[in-house]
């Protein structure tokens, strides 16, 4: 039995629900939608910052669709994925810690972790193959 086609599976189908997270929690990044930022919490600022934050979102959005069509894994790529999700899971929790955004601006931020620790899990789980 092939025991890498399960691991492929599932990494594939959370490549796709985090491109799909990407792509539209891009959107509330953009200055025109700041009801959006308002709904989960998220302080506004300037236009540039925003602009910044939603293109990048967007980008890697993107690249995990590309990764979850194309069924190649990029470790580096992945790597700086589970990144940058944890880090920001990480600096949405402080903020929430120190009383600076409400408790719901961390339920919204609650998909990076998830996705941050599957893609360390198949980091972990892949590194030998």
């Amino acid at each position: 039995m092939n025991t890498r086609q399960p691991l492929e599976s599932w990494m594939r189908l959370a490549l796709y629900a985090t491109a799909v997270m990407n792509i539209v929690g891009s959107f509330s990044f953009v200055p025109y939608f700041a009801s959006l930022r308002t709904q989960f919490g998220f302080p506004d600022t300037h236009p540039m910052y925003l602009w910044i934050l939603a293109a990048w979102i967007m980008a890697f959005g993107f690249c995990y669709l590309w990764m979850a069509i194309s069924s190649r894994r990029d470790r580096i790529f992945v790597t700086i994925g589970a990144v940058g999700k944890l880090s920001f899971f990480a600096i949405i929790a402080a903020y929430v810690a120190l009383g600076q955004l409400p408790l719901l601006t961390l339920a919204a931020a609650s998909g990076d972790l998830l996705f941050g620790i599957i893609f360390l899990f198949w980091l972990a789980i892949s590194r030998n193959e």
